[in-house]
Parts: C-alpha cells; sequence; structure tokens
C-alpha cells in the first residue's frame, strides 16, 4: 500500500510539471503584453504637441526590415554603388478584434416598423442611454429595423448613426448633450475638430466628429486620391497641404476605417526604393540608357514599365537606377557591366567640355597640355651661370633614419599619372576647354582643373602723394641815379631798364633831374610768402599676378630734335615728342596665403613747367618717382619713399663793400633773402577683396571720399531706364496741357472778356 501512495505521487508530479509550465509561459506572456501596452501608453503621451492617431499597426516585413537596414553595397572598383531599400511600400490591414461573450442583460432586440425618426432617437438615446437629446426640427423620417439576434448595448450607437445616416442626419455630441441635426450642417460651429485617438469609448460615443490626421511619408494630395472611393459624402476629406493634413469627418465606424486606411498607405516611400548608381568607363550614358531601357521595359506597353526607372546623368557619366525590389538592382549590375565594354566608340576616348568659369581656357589648355599630355613637351632651359663661375653639384649625405620611421621617398601617386593619350583645346570665344580623354583620364584632369579655376583674389591698391611747398623771398634796395650839368652823371641800379619802380611789392620814387645836379631815385620793397599743398590719392583695384597701371595727366609736347633744311621758310624743322604727366602708377600684386601683398610699383609724379634756364622752347617736366618692391599686409599704410628739400639763399648787389655793409647795405643796392622747402611723401595702403560683400565696402568707403560727386553717384545704378529726352514740342504741351484743353481755355477767357460782355 507504501509502494502504491510512492507511485501516486510521482505520478501526480509528472503530470504537474507542463501545467505549470503553462501557467509560467501564461505569466510570461500577460507581463510582456502589459508591458508593450505600457510602453505604447508612455509613447502617446509623450509631448503635448504631438500627434495621437489610432493606433497603426507596423507589418512583419517592415519590422524586420527597420531591423535588418542595409548600408551602401559598394563595388570594389568604386565605380558601382548599391542601396537597396525595404521593398515595403504598403503596410498590413490591422488584426480583427475578437469577438467577446457579451454579459448577461448586455444584449437587447431592435424592432421598428414604420417608425417615426423622433421615437427610435428617443428609444436608443433617451430610454437605453438615458442621455439628454436635442432634435433638430428639420431632421424627418421612417425606421424601418428588424435585428434577427440580440445587439450588443456598444453596437445600439453605431446602428443609429447609419439610420441617420440613411435619412440624411448625424447625432453630434457636445457639452454632453447629444444633437440630431442634418448631416449637411454638421460640422458648422458645433464640432471642434480633434486629433485621432486609438479608441473612441462606444457607450456614449462622440458621434458625427472631425479628426484630423497629419500625414509623416506620403503627400496630402496624393493620399485623398487613395481615399475617393472609401469615403461616402464629397466632403468627409480635405486636405491642407501647407500643413500636409488630412481632415476627416464621419461617424466613428467612418473615421477608424478611414484612419487604418491612412495607415496602410502613410509609409517611408524612400526607406522602400532601393537605389543605384553605376558610373560608366567606355560608353556614352545616353547610349547605355536606350539600351537598358529596351531590357528592362521603360516602354509603356511593358509589364516592367515604372518599375524600374533609369535617370542619366551626364555629369558623372553613370546612371542612377531606381526601382521598388532590390533585387533588380543586381540584374541591372550585370546588364550594364555587360553593355559598358571597351569596344565602345575611340577605344574609351570621349570628348568633354569644360566651361570655364573664373580662369582664362587659354592658359589652362597650355598647362594642362605640359603636365597630362605626352604630345606636348615642357622644356625648362638649363641654368645660366655668372661669368667666372664653375658649375657644382650638390649632393645630400646619407642620414640614418629615426627608429621606427620609414625611410620617405618622393613617389608620384596613381591620382596623377594617366593611361593613355590627352589631348586639351581650348576655345577662346566660349572660354571652354575641349579635352579628349577617357573617363578615369577625364576625372584625374577635372580634379585638377576644379583647383585651377578658381575665383581670383582681388586687391585695392590705395596711394596717397602728399606734397608741401613752402616759399619765403624778402626782396630790398635803393637805385638812384644823379646828374651834374655837363660834367657828368651817375647811376646805380639793378637792371638794364634803369630807374623805375618795380612790382609788385612796395616802391617809392624821387626824381629831380632837370635842374643841374639833380638826383633820381628808387626805394623797392618786396617779401612773398607761398604755402602750396598738393594731395593726390588714385585707388586702382587689380587682380592677384596681374599688372595695373592708372596715368592721371597731361601729354605735354617737347621739342625733341631740330634740323635746318634749305628751302624752308623759317630753316628749321623741329621733331616734336609727347611726354606723359602728372601721376603714373603702375603696380602688380602678389597675394599669399597669410593675406600679405607682395607688390612690384612704380610710381611717378610729374608736372610740366615753363623753361627758365635755357632758351629752348619747350617746358621743363619735373619728376618725383620710386620703384621699389614692398611686403605689405592687408588694410597696413607703408612708405614708399619720401623726399625733403630745404633751400636758403641769400643774394646781394650793389656798390662793392657798400652794399655788404650791416643795416645800411641796402641804400648802395639790392639784398635779397629767400627759403624754399618741399616735403613729399608716398604712402601705399593694399586691401584684399575676397566677396562681393568686400566690393561693396571699400566701394561705399570710397564713394563717401568724393564729396564733389556725391549727388551724382547716389543716383548711379538706381535706376536702369535712360530718362527720354523730350522734344520742343512735347515739352511744351506737357508744360501747358493737351491741344484741345488749350483750345477750350482759350474760348473760355474770350467770353469771359470785358468787351464782349
Amino acid at each position: 500500500m507504501g509502494m502504491n501512495k510512492v507511485y501516486l505521487r510521482w505520478i501526480l508530479v509528472m503530470i504537474m510539471l507542463p501545467v505549470l509550465g503553462g501557467c509560467a509561459n501564461f505569466f510570461k506572456a500577460f507581463e510582456v503584453k502589459k508591458s508593450d501596452e505600457k510602453k505604447s501608453n508612455e509613447k502617446k503621451s509623450d509631448g503635448a504637441g504631438e500627434s495621437h492617431f489610432i493606433t497603426r499597426n507596423i507589418s512583419d516585413a517592415e519590422t524586420k526590415s527597420k531591423k535588418e537596414e542595409k548600408p551602401a553595397v559598394v563595388d570594389g572598383s568604386e565605380k558601382v554603388k548599391l542601396y537597396p531599400g525595404t521593398g515595403v511600400f504598403v503596410k498590413a490591414s490591422p488584426p480583427v478584434a475578437s469577438v467577446v461573450k457579451p454579459a448577461a442583460g448586455d444584449e437587447m432586440m431592435l424592432n421598428f416598423e414604420g417608425a417615426d425618426l423622433r421615437e427610435v432617437v428617443k428609444a436608443i438615446v433617451g430610454d437605453i442611454f438615458n442621455e439628454t437629446y436635442i432634435i433638430d426640427p428639420k431632421v424627418q423620417g421612417t425606421i424601418n429595423l428588424h435585428t434577427s439576434s440580440p445587439l450588443q448595448r456598444k453596437d445600439l450607437l453605431p446602428t443609429l448613426e447609419t439610420l441617420l445616416r440613411m435619412n440624411g442626419a448625424a447625432i453630434i455630441r457636445e457639452e454632453g448633450v447629444y444633437k440630431v441635426v442634418p448631416a449637411a450642417t454638421a460640422t458648422r460651429g458645433s464640432i471642434t475638430p480633434q486629433l485621432g485617438d486609438d479608441k473612441i469609448v462606444l457607450q456614449g460615443g462622440r458621434g458625427y466628429s472631425v479628426q484630423i490626421a497629419p500625414l509623416k511619408f506620403i503627400a496630402a494630395k496624393e493620399m485623398v486620391k487613395i481615399l475617393e472611393p472609401f469615403v461616402t459624402e464629397a466632403n468627409a476629406v480635405r486636405i491642407d497641404e501647407a500643413r500636409n493634413l488630412m481632415i476627416l469627418s464621419g461617424t466613428e465606424r467612418e473615421l477608424r476605417h478611414l484612419q487604418d486606411t491612412i495607415a496602410m498607405f502613410d509609409v517611408d516611400w524612400l526607406s522602400g526604393m532601393s537605389v543605384a548608381l553605376f558610373t560608366l568607363q567606355s560608353v556614352e550614358v545616353k547610349t547605355a540608357v536606350a539600351d537598358l531601357g529596351k531590357i528592362f521595359g521603360a516602354q509603356a506597353l511593358s509589364p516592367l514599365a515604372g518599375v524600374v526607372k533609369l535617370v542619366p546623368i551626364e555629369r558623372l557619366n553613370a546612371i542612377l537606377v531606381i526601382t521598388q525590389q532590390p533585387k533588380y538592382l543586381e540584374q541591372a549590375k550585370i546588364w550594364i557591366e555587360r553593355l559598358d565594354h571597351t569596344g565602345g566608340v575611340g577605344g574609351g576616348m570621349r570628348l568633354f567640355v569644360y566651361p570655364v568659369q573664373n580662369g582664362m581656357a587659354e592658359k589652362l589648355a597650355a598647362l594642362l597640355n605640359n603636365v597630362f599630355s605626352k604630345s606636348t613637351a615642357s622644356t625648362i632651359p638649363p641654368p645660366a651661370l655668372a661669368p667666372g663661375l664653375a658649375p657644382a653639384e650638390v649632393k645630400s649625405t646619407e642620414t640614418t633614419p629615426v627608429d621606427g620611421a620609414p625611410e620617405q621617398q618622393a613617389t608620384v601617386g596613381d591620382n596623377v599619372a594617366v593611361k593613355g593619350d590627352v589631348r586639351v583645346l581650348a576655345d577662346k570665344d566660349n572660354n571652354a576647354l575641349l579635352i579628349l580623354a577617357s573617363q578615369a583620364n577625364y576625372e584625374k584632369i577635372e580634379t585638377a582643373i576644379r583647383r585651377l579655376d578658381v575665383a581670383p583674389r582681388q586687391v585695392l591698391i590705395d596711394v596717397t602723394i602728399a606734397e608741401v611747398t613752402l616759399t619765403g623771398d624778402l626782396k630790398f634796395g635803393l637805385e638812384w641815379a644823379f646828374k651834374n650839368g655837363q660834367r657828368g652823371n651817375g647811376k646805380l641800379d639793378t637792371g638794364s631798364s634803369g630807374i623805375s619802380a618795380l612790382a609788385p611789392g612796395f616802391s617809392y620814387t624821387w626824381s629831380n633831374s632837370n635842374v643841374a645836379g639833380g638826383v633820381a631815385a628808387a626805394l623797392n620793397l618786396l617779401a612773398t610768402d607761398s604755402r602750396v599743398k598738393v594731395i593726390s590719392s588714385p585707388h586702382i583695384m587689380v587682380t592677384d599676378n596681374q599688372t595695373a597701371k592708372i596715368q592721371v595727366g597731361d601729354r605735354v609736347p617737347i621739342t625733341s630734335q631740330t634740323q635746318s633744311v634749305l628751302g624752308s621758310a623759317t630753316g628749321l624743322i623741329a621733331s616734336i615728342q609727347y611726354i606723359d604727366t602728372g601721376i603714373l602708377l603702375t603696380v602688380t600684386p602678389r597675394i599669399n596665403a597669410g593675406g600679405q601683398v607682395t607688390m612690384d610699383i612704380n610710381q611717378e609724379v610729374s608736372a610740366a613747367s615753363i623753361t627758365t634756364t635755357s632758351s629752348i622752347n619747350s617746358p621743363t617736366i619735373s619728376k618725383r618717382g620710386v620703384k621699389t618692391t614692398v611686403v605689405v599686409k592687408s588694410g597696413e599704410t607703408m612708405v614708399l619713399g619720401g623726399l625733403i628739400t630745404d633751400n636758403k639763399t641769400i643774394a646781394s648787389s650793389g656798390l662793392p663793400y657798400l652794399s655788404k655793409i650791416p643795416f645800411i647795405g641796402g641804400l648802395f643796392g639790392v639784398q635779397t633773402f629767400s627759403e624754399n622747402r618741399t616735403e613729399l611723401v608716398l604712402l601705399i595702403t593694399p586691401r584684399l577683396v575676397a566677396n562681393n560683400q568686400q566690393a561693396h565696402d571699400v566701394s561705399e568707403e570710397f564713394r563717401k571720399k568724393l564729396s564733389g560727386l556725391s549727388d551724382i553717384l547716389e543716383n548711379f545704378g538706381k535706376s536702369s531706364e535712360m530718362p527720354k529726352k523730350p522734344t520742343g514740342l512735347n515739352e511744351l504741351l506737357e508744360r501747358v496741357g493737351k491741344p484741345g484743353d488749350i483750345l477750350k481755355q482759350m474760348d473760355k477767357q474770350v467770353k469771359q472778356a470785358p468787351l464782349l460782355r
């Protein structure tokens, strides 16, 4: 008997093990389900401004595709790049809710035969739900309803909404009161749009309502095309393209169906698309696209039309393949490799046209031919030595590299060398380069062109030339003459014109020459003081490594050669040469990466004056110039050169010895004191101009300095139309009016004249 009890216990244990395991799995599944619901509720409550919708179930295929996002697959040759997509463009429909057995007493039968619509509303809303309701007088109708089986309580309100919709009415809930109104006016003034919730309470539900459904991936105007076959009214679906959202109106069931349809089609279209970029090596992209179109059905009659899209990219000589099926990318790769063979036209040689944006095509063509072309070789002359010097060879001694550091060798990378022949021609008229090369060689050449074809840097050169001349002269003396009958006469003066008053200055003359022994005298005093200030400030904008020249002044004629000719009226023939005078500035800047500017400058300031040192009938040209090379940082001012001249002159003329006596020497001659001082300085300021804004700033700054031209410059460029120049008649008519108006005015004045009254 004891043994039987032991066996019985073992049998009970074996039976309970699977039961306990099933319970454990049940509670585990229940906990997982509960945690999922908790996460879902937390997600819905995130942020006050986020949209809330009816739950959209994500299909297993989409979940799998999101977990297994495939990176871009790059071919070993780096000419093929594959970007496979998920291939999911429509979500699976939400699962159908399981049927729950209603509780006892929660079912009822509805039978109405020819009943008034108002009575049916009273029976369901007032009697069963015990809710307050209002019926619009415009709502009329007769109801015939027979249920073959009992209806659950939660199905009563949707059933009533269906009956009202059949009679052109709708039921809405506002502030706890149900209102039965015509369906055409249901949404006017009584319903506030709501963001879609995941659940709508059926018992005491909202009735007819309006929901807003923002879209994530699809455009609203495309979604409305999808929903049109599923709506009962034309105005049930509206869109807001600016915010990309849908405005849905209808009963609870209608809104649920619309939300489920939106959730099915509002998927990430781009992540589902598969894209590949194939770079061709030998054939033209247009030719390859035409051939592939015949294979993948680019024609409208093919079943694959629209499934595989082929987009030619001529700039890269590549084909962009777009498809909904990732497997088609591999098929496209196979066929492109078959078509892109070296048997293309010219053995892979193609003609490329590169429009030069900033530089000159001729210079770039010469430079590229020297680098890449084998037919054109650049020769560099051997270095020249000064006389008396012998050539020497400089060698570097071998050094041991640092431990762990490999020995460095100068090599030419593969990205510079080209294979095959390359020709580069320049089109002067269009400023473009014609490049005959293979695709691989062109890519290397294009890389070099893009680095060379950059916007040239500019620099504004501001040169200031300031010259101040100070002149001071003092001249005084006494000239006199005497006469004594027939015995003789005497004279003291400084010129051949005799004793006379000098102008300008102060002069006093005394004369009594008619009397024997009379004396004539003249006292002259002259003091001059002058100050001359000359400031010139030429500005010139010049491109990097280019020579600019500015010249402001006159061309002065001078006699360069005189020749005697027989038979000529004057006997002389003169050769005239024109010399440029004024301000002459020649500058060549070179800008380095640090913002410093190296400038080769040739500055000259010259002026013409009357020749006083010789009898040649040509003007004297005074020049002040500087020729130098300086290095200045942008925005800083440097002194190019300067000149200070100080001349002092003391002279006297008159009777020997007596005219040099201090203080009274002027009574016996003329004393002259003069002092001239000239100060000249040349300043230069370079300013880098890297973009249009800096060019505008320096132009505005220079414009403010021009006070005399300020009015003209303010209106410069404001009007693109030239003002019309009126003729004399048109201008007269504009002032006095049209001819008809003039005649009327004259007739009126004649009638008002006093003589005609």
